[in-house]
């Protein structure tokens, strides 16, 4: 690289700012001359514009100092580059370093996810892109981020991260494509560092390398609330070398067991495999450790006791061979699936099981799938949006979202693992069939947008916190891929309706009325599922 000239030496006195070129060239006190980019590195205002205190150069527009022999932030957010200065004949030249500094914009990063610094994550995305670092490696890396931190395991980084790998390419029209990727990566990371600002990395046990019956020990370590030795199974399965559908059906095998923490599990799997799949092995055993770690911790909604009508249907069901004449029965295809849909949409849940337990033992497993899904569609296209403006009621637009988002999830568990499968499915159903009180008048829907339009919504930011834009990319990634495999407009229809409505952010407002409810009243928040 060359070394350009600036200005003669002789301009320059102690305490004297002087730019030329992009650079800003500083004499100390002691004579000393140092150059750093005249651009400060939170917005790209110039430091020459500033002040200088000794070796302390304020960035007068937001107060942000910068030690100048370093260029280290001493108060504000990242470093400011500095760049090799040399004096000439009496002139002052400088050799400007215009390519990215890769492993202090990792450091930034890092540091920027650890002080929840949104502005500071999306500048340093922007220059790691820039330096061709690919989207896949910034989502695993805040993926991993989240699962190595998160106190009872990840949050819906994963999910995120994996529902956006398809959005890179093609920008919908009116999206700056320079600041799409920017967006989409920045969004995964301000997730990930807010579930887990403030906390330290989790102790981690050693990888246990599996035997030959892993996958059932690994169930019993889960049962048991063995966090530490899940954790040890599922990492040593990793370092085995095991595959995708390996480890895949090893997780689904777990999951089979109880109906956990709102289904979200289940939605993480297949996003997690997606996602490492695209950005390679490197945080594979962060992530699915992490995810195994989740699902000890999670809640056991099937023990709870609005869970109790499926608890008895299901023993009976399995006492009486169910399982084992569904996954014996020739795969079938219904020539009317018209009742089964019905049922799982409209009727009771003790109907709905029976339906779906019956189809399954017929061997109408696609069917099964099929019509959960659009049962699922059902819910979010007749949500009743009361509940959500009523801070009093529990659920909201994010709880429906997951009855369509949890019964695609369940289609990808079946074509892995179907063994764990049948109380997969039927678990589903019991938590799709549950929520119809959540529902208004049945009313037509519009026909969807193109999809294109929808992702533009989404790309909107039509709601601040980065929850809001999980839920609404993940739901319209599922609706997307269920309406194709259908040819069934439902799914896209319903997302459309959620995307255009207000969803109201307030969990102030909410957790104030729980709190006055538990406090005064002694009461849980009220619920219409339950």
């Amino acid at each position: 690289m060359n070394w350009t000239p600036l200005f003669p030496a002789s301009e320059l006195t102690p305490g004297h700012l002087k730019a030329k070129h992009g650079v800003l060239v500083v004499q100390l006190a002691d004579g000393t001359l140092h150059a750093l980019e005249n651009a400060c590195p939170h917005q790209g205002y110039p430091l020459s514009q500033g002040t200088l205190a000794g070796s302390t150069l304020t960035c007068c527009w937001h107060n942000f100092k910068f030690d100048v022999p370093t260029g280290a932030c001493t108060m504000g957010e990242e470093a400011v580059r500095t760049h090799e200065l040399r004096v000439v004949d009496g002139i002052v030249e400088v050799k400007r370093v215009v390519t990215v500094d890769v492993p202090a914009a990792w450091a930034s990063l890092a540091e920027g996810m650890t002080r929840v610094q949104s502005g500071r994550i999306a500048r340093e995305v922007a220059r790691l892109l820039a330096a061709d670092v690919t989207p896949a490696d910034l989502l695993a890396f805040g993926a991993a981020w989240d699962a190595d931190r998160g106190e009872y395991g990840p949050s819906h980084t994963a999910a995120l991260a994996g529902a956006l790998l398809g959005w890179f390419d093609a920008p919908p029209e009116g999206i700056d494509p320079r600041a799409h990727p920017v967006q989409l990566v920045t969004e995964v990371l301000d997730l990930a560092a807010r579930a887990v600002v403030g906390l330290p990395l989790r102790a981690r046990p050693e990888p246990e390398l599996p035997g030959p019956n892993a996958v059932a020990q690994l169930a019993a370590r889960v049962e048991a609330e063995d966090a530490a030795g899940a954790e040890a199974l599922v990492r040593g399965m990793v370092a085995a070398g095991w595959d995708r559908t390996a480890l895949a059906a090893a997780l689904y095998t777990v999951l089979a067991a109880h109906f956990l923490d709102f289904g979200h599990p289940l939605i993480y799997v297949k996003k997690t495999l997606d996602l490492l799949e695209a950005a390679g092995p490197r945080h594979t055993d962060s992530l699915l450790g992490g995810l195994l770690y989740g699902i000890v911790c999670g809640t056991r909604e099937d023990t709870l006791p609005p869970w109790a009508g499926f608890r008895k249907r299901w023993a009976a069901f399995e006492a009486g061979g169910g399982p084992a004449r569904a996954l014996a029965a020739p795969r079938v295809a219904l020539p009317d699936v018209r009742a089964l849909r019905a049922a799982l949409a409209e009727g009771t849940p003790a109907e709905a099981f029976a339906a779906a337990a019956a189809a399954l033992e017929a061997g109408a497993w696609d069917a099964v799938q099929d019509a959960l899904v659009l049962a699922g569609a059902t819910r979010l296209a007749r949500f009743d949006p009361a509940h959500d403006a009523d801070p009093s009621v529990n659920e909201g637009w994010l709880d429906v979202t997951h009855r369509l988002t949890v019964a695609s999830a369940a289609r990808e568990a079946a074509s892995i693992a179907p063994g764990a499968a049948v109380r997969i499915l039927l678990a589903t159903v019991q938590f799709v069939a549950m929520a119809k009180p959540l529902d208004g008048p049945a009313e037509p829907l519009p026909p969807a947008p193109p999809l294109a339009d929808l992702r533009a919504r989404v790309l909107a930011d039509r709601s601040g916190r980065a929850i809001f834009f999980a839920h609404d990319a993940k739901t319209l990634v599922a609706a997307d891929y269920e309406s194709a495999r259908l040819g069934d407009p439902l799914p896209m229809q319903a997302v459309a309706r959620f995307l255009a409505h207000p969803a109201r952010e307030r969990p102030i407002q909410r957790l104030a009325h729980e709190a006055v409810r538990l406090v005064a009243d002694g009461k849980p928040p009220r619920s219409l599922t339950s």
